[in-house]
């Protein structure tokens, strides 16, 4: 016996121009992760070049990407929060306060 379900889809309460918004945030956010790719593959290069550079470079990249990436990880949070309750009026309600 196969039983199926009706879903009732789910108004969703962002406007395009918050969605417009989001995704520029995300794009932002794989910027970021692009030059971080770079900054990885420099430090690789400078490693077989110079053993002392590399790892001074390494060890301001750590506190660069540390820094870098709480950020990321709070902007993605909030993206995801709106995402996910895009169909809740109180709780997007309470992010423009």
């Amino acid at each position: 016996m196969t039983s199926t379900k009706k879903t009732q889809a789910q108004p969703v309460l962002l406007s395009a121009s918050n969605l417009k918004e989001l995704g520029s945030e995300l794009t932002g956010i794989m910027n970021i992760l692009s030059m971080n790719n770079l900054a990885l593959e420099g430090l690789e290069f400078a490693q077989d070049k110079d053993t002392a550079v590399a790892l001074w470079q390494a060890k301001k990249y750590n506190e660069v990407a540390y820094t870098q990436n709480e950020k990321i990880i709070n902007k993605l949070d909030k993206i995801a929060f709106r995402l996910l309750n895009s169909d809740n009026a109180e709780e997007l309600e309470g992010l423009d306060k």
